[in-house]
Order: C-alpha cells, then sequence, then structure tokens
C-alpha cells in the first residue's frame, strides 16, 4: 500500500492517470449546499494565500486500486473512495475554463491550461477523460466534460446532480476576470491535498471501506453492503439485474431510495429501511439498525454465489413492493375509502414504522387485494386502538417480529385469518387488543399528544364526511390543526368554580377528546380564549366539519357537554376500528 500526502495538481495532471468508478459505487449525490461549503473553502484558502502563500486545506483520504484494465497507453485506477469529490472538483475546474473570455490575448492558452486537468492524450492523440463514470452518471458527466462556454443545457434543475453542480460554479465565477480564474484554478490544484492511499492488487478494499465506516465517515449501510457484495467477480453479473435497474435506474429513482424517514428515533434513508426489513423478516430476530451492515455481512458470511443471488432475488420483490407503499405527496389528500394510503397515513403519523417488516410480509404473502386490505384494517384499527389506549410502543419491534413468526406458522386459510387470532391471542399490555370499553375509558380519560389526537380526530371527520350528504370527502390533513373547545386559559371568560377540585378536574378535562376538534387555521389568543358564546360562532367558521358543527349550537360548553362528546366520538371510532 502506497500511501502518500498528493495535492490535485499530482491526481489530475500526471501523466496517463485514469480514474474509473466501479459500478458499485454509489451514484453522484453532492447537493448545492454541500458545492456551497466547498466554493466557501476555495475563496477562503485563495484570500488566506496572499498572506499565508502556506496556507492549504486537507479533502481527506482518496484510496484507489491498480486496475488489471492498465495498457501502454493509461494508467487505470479504481477509484474506491474520494468519487464524490474527485467529480465535484473536475465539474468545479470545467466551469473555470468555460468561464475565460476568450477574446482576450492568450485565452485559448489559459482555457487549455485549466482543461488539461480534465483530459490527457495518449500516444496517438486519442483524448481520455480523467474520471470515467459508470451507469447513470455517465451521460452527464460526459456531457459537461464535451461542453464549451457556448454550451447550453436544456435538462431542468433536480433532474442531474451533476448538471446541478456545474450550473452552480459556473454561476459562482461566471463574470470574473481570466486572472481571476487562472488564480482560483492554481489554488484548486496547489493548496487541496489529500492522502493517496494506493492499494496493490491483492489488498483487500472492502476491508479498508469497513475500517473507514468504523472510524466515522458517513457511508450508508447499502453502500457498504453493495460493495460488499458485488466486488466478488462472482457476482458482478448480477449487479444490473438486481440491483442498478432496482435502485439505480434513474435519478427519480435514486432520489426516492436516498429519501429519509423516521425509523424508530431515527431518520434513515428508504433503501436501509428496506434493508432492515428484509433482514428482520428473512432471520426473524430483532435488528439493529446502528450495526445493519455488520449484520448483514454476519448473515451473508459463507454463503455461496447461489445463495447471495437469492438473496438480491429476494431483495429485489421486496423493493418493488417497498417501492409501491403511498408515501409522501400522495397522503396528502385521502378519503375515507383509501384503505391503503389511510393506514400509511395512520402509521406515518403515529410514527410506528417498525411495522414495515410485517407490512411487507404481508404484502408478499397475500397477492388478493380484498384480503390485503382486510390485513391492513385490522392492523390499523389495533394500532389505533392501542395509541388512543395509552398503551406501550416499547416493545414493538419484537412484538411485529413475534406476529410474523405466529403469521408463518399459522396459516390456516388465509394471512388475514392468522393474523386475525394472533392479535386477538395477546393478554399482556405490551401486545394486547384494547377491548370497546378501554377505548370508550380511553375516549373520556386520555390525554394524547397534539399529533396524536389529531390524527384520530382527522380520521373519523373522514368517516363523518363519508356518511353524510357532503359535497367534500376529500380532506387534507396538513390543512387542520387541533382546537380546544374549551381553552386552557378559561379562568377569564368562563365563569368561576368553587373548590380547587373543581379547577383541577376541569383542566383535566379539557385536555381529553371531548374538548378536542380540529380547525383549518390557528385561533389568535383572544378568539381562543374568549367565551363560548363568541367562540363558538368562530369555530362554526373556521371548520365545516360535523366533528364541529354539531356542537356550536349549544348554549354552554363544560364539563358534561366534553363527556357527551367523548361518548360521541368513541361510538364513531368503534364503527371505524373494529376488533
Amino acid at each position: 500500500m502506497n500511501i502518500q500526502k498528493v495535492h490535485l495538481l499530482n491526481l489530475l495532471n500526471t501523466g496517463t492517470n485514469q480514474y474509473i468508478i466501479p459500478f458499485f459505487q454509489r451514484p453522484y449525490v453532492w447537493l448545492k449546499e454541500d458545492c456551497e461549503i466547498l466554493f466557501e473553502d476555495v475563496i477562503e484558502t485563495a484570500q488566506a494565500n496572499k498572506t499565508n502563500p502556506l496556507k492549504e486545506h486537507f479533502i481527506g483520504t482518496i484510496i484507489t486500486k491498480n486496475s488489471n484494465n492498465s495498457s501502454q497507453m493509461t494508467a487505470k485506477y479504481d477509484l474506491v473512495d474520494g468519487q464524490q469529490r474527485m467529480t465535484t472538483f473536475s465539474l468545479l475546474i470545467k466551469a473555470l475554463a468555460n468561464c475565460v473570455d476568450l477574446n482576450q490575448p492568450n485565452a485559448n492558452f489559459l482555457y487549455d491550461n485549466i482543461n488539461k486537468s480534465l483530459f490527457f492524450n495518449d500516444a496517438y492523440g486519442k483524448v481520455h477523460y480523467r474520471i470515467m463514470h459508470n451507469r447513470i452518471d455517465t451521460v452527464y458527466f460526459d456531457k459537461v466534460m464535451s461542453s464549451d462556454k457556448n454550451t447550453v443545457f436544456t435538462e431542468p434543475v433536480g433532474k442531474s446532480n451533476i448538471l446541478d453542480t456545474y450550473r452552480f460554479f459556473l454561476s459562482k465565477f461566471n463574470g470574473l476576470t481570466n486572472d481571476e480564474l487562472l488564480n482560483y484554478n492554481n489554488v484548486v490544484l496547489h493548496k487541496f491535498p489529500a492522502i493517496s492511499m494506493v492499494l496493490d492488487a491483492h489488498d483487500d478494499e472492502q476491508e479498508i471501506f469497513d475500517t473507514i465506516n468504523s472510524l466515522g465517515v458517513k457511508l450508508t449501510t447499502s453502500e457498504l453492503l453493495k460493495n460488499f457484495v458485488f466486488n466478488d467477480s462472482q457476482t458482478q453479473d448480477l449487479y444490473k439485474t438486481y440491483w442498478e435497474d432496482i435502485f439505480e435506474s434513474d435519478e427519480e429513482t435514486i432520489k426516492f431510495w436516498n429519501t429519509k424517514k423516521t425509523a424508530g428515533r431515527l431518520y434513515r434513508e428508504n433503501i436501509d429501511v428496506l434493508l432492515y426489513c428484509y433482514l428482520l423478516i428473512q432471520t426473524q430476530k430483532d435488528v439493529s439498525l446502528e450495526h445493519l451492515f455488520k449484520d448483514y455481512k454476519d448473515w451473508l458470511s459463507g454463503k455461496t454465489t447461489s445463495d447471495k443471488r437469492n438473496f438480491l432475488e429476494g431483495l429485489k420483490i421486496y423493493a418493488e413492493i417497498y417501492a409501491s407503499f403511498p408515501s409522501g405527496t400522495e397522503l396528502n389528500n385521502l378519503k375515507f375509502d383509501d384503505t391503503e394510503k389511510r393506514f400509511f397515513h395512520v402509521i406515518e403519523n403515529l410514527n410506528i414504522t417498525t411495522i414495515f417488516p410485517l407490512v411487507l410480509f404481508i404484502y408478499k404473502e397475500v397477492a388478493d387485494e380484498t384480503e390485503r386490505a382486510q390485513c391492513l384494517a385490522l392492523l390499523e384499527s389495533y394500532l389505533v386502538r392501542r395509541n388512543i389506549c395509552r398503551l406501550t410502543t416499547k416493545n414493538y419491534n419484537n412484538l411485529f417480529i413475534s406476529i410474523i413468526k405466529s403469521v408463518k406458522g399459522n396459516l390456516i386459510t388465509t394471512v388475514f385469518e392468522a393474523l386475525q387470532n394472533t392479535l386477538l391471542s395477546y393478554t399482556e399490555d405490551t401486545n394486547r387488543f384494547p377491548d370497546d370499553s378501554d377505548v370508550k375509558n380511553a375516549f373520556a380519560n386520555s390525554i394524547l399528544s397534539n399529533q396524536h389526537a389529531k390524527e384520530t380526530l382527522y380520521i373519523i371527520a373522514l368517516y363523518q364526511v363519508k356518511t353524510v350528504l357532503n359535497d367534500v370527502t376529500v380532506l387534507s390533513s396538513n390543512s387542520f390543526s387541533v382546537e380546544h373547545m374549551m381553552p386552557k386559559k378559561w379562568e377569564q371568560n368562563w365563569g368561576s368554580l368553587s373548590t380547587q377540585e373543581e379547577i383541577n378536574h376541569r383542566n383535566y378535562k379539557l385536555l381529553t377528546f371531548g374538548n378536542l376538534t380540529i380547525i383549518t387555521k390557528n385561533l389568535n389568543s383572544k378568539l381562543r380564549n374568549s367565551a363560548w358564546s363568541n367562540k363558538k360562532t368562530v369555530l362554526q367558521q373556521y371548520s365545516s366539519l360535523p366533528l364541529t358543527t354539531q356542537y356550536t349550537a349549544l348554549d354552554d360548553w363544560n364539563e358534561s357537554t366534553i363527556n357527551q362528546r367523548a361518548e360521541d366520538l368513541e361510538t364513531i371510532a368503534l364503527q371505524i376500528w373494529k376488533k
């Protein structure tokens, strides 16, 4: 292993060195905020060098490996780690070159001088790019490298991170003098050093990857796993069918799998959530998101090429299922009968993503849409009832594993029946299906967070507008906020009470379901705390939902009416979330 400190000049302007980005590396992911940081580093380093010529900006480690594909014409290296930085600096340098004012003296020479970092000519005069991309980024990277000052890219912003990064630096350097462009190019090439690690053919780059990850470099589970699986020559022919076509087929697909969602108390990319679910389903054991790659390495260790193919085939099936789940803007507007969307809306807003392995398992095992909808409705009832009754979620990851095991082992006739039998068999508070009496008591007495109360009231509102003659049956939960019909600060406008016990009772009851509603606009403090005679008019103004309007004709609002409304809501809830 050859390790030394080098500057970008040594990496980009040396002989016939060419860096090949392996096909299993992740696509280019730098965003505008990343580019802004680098641009500021370039500007600051250039300014500092006016008074301190020794000032440098270290850019980390670049790991390459001698490639077996080298020839007399090109010295090829696999770019094991550092492809994001090397790509970005190449785009930055290309932007500098394309900003040169060619009408100035010797400008063509300056253009060629800056541009030569990105290309070299072999003995026969053939042009080679210093960096060779693979897969989806090739088209856009090559477009930029072959561009000149007059090239116009018609692709919209967001189409390609490669194009967006180039455009960013082009906008920053446009209008600078040729001398300023030359200065920035010299700063980038001479003042941005890296630690270059060149591996021999026998060195294990996977071990290097693992070491980097253990030292805190943010390599995602999917990146590490991809490198681990496809670094084996026996599996490389499986890459396109079982990875690229699924996770990296285009920019939109890449964006989806890189989108983060909550996973318990953590945020994880969709692809890592999928990998977590898949391994949990296969092993039927609790899996740690923090140590997911290690768990995968242990699980895959010793497996044959055939076993790995089976793993990839299974992962592909589950990935296609996962990608079909409603998410994001698809969940913005619902009607009650959208059973599938309603279920995913509920688990997202109740933050119960640990159920995803069980849901994936059900989708895989149940082809019939009617039965699948029955399973989702049953799980929704189970989760919402437990939430309303404030039963613990701490054991949910193990609970859902046990449900998968139980359903697998009790397929009497259908998955739905096995699921129903399993859920109804639980008796402990950690896993039981609350009875109707539990739900009734909870509506009278439970105090939930605003988000969880809002979700319950929102689904009830959807049910109500479905069952009445209403022109609007689709509602957006984003349009609503929770409002207390009797305000928390009731003392000034809602009369006085005789005893501290009555005061305490009122302060408690006004936090329960019977006093909560959802409205389309937050009330200001004056309206929120005004007397019932005024507030009921305002509530009707800001809500057309029966959830609210059925009660705004009442002359008084107090503990008795709160209890009555809680009973009304509980009756509807039991119609929606059946046991």
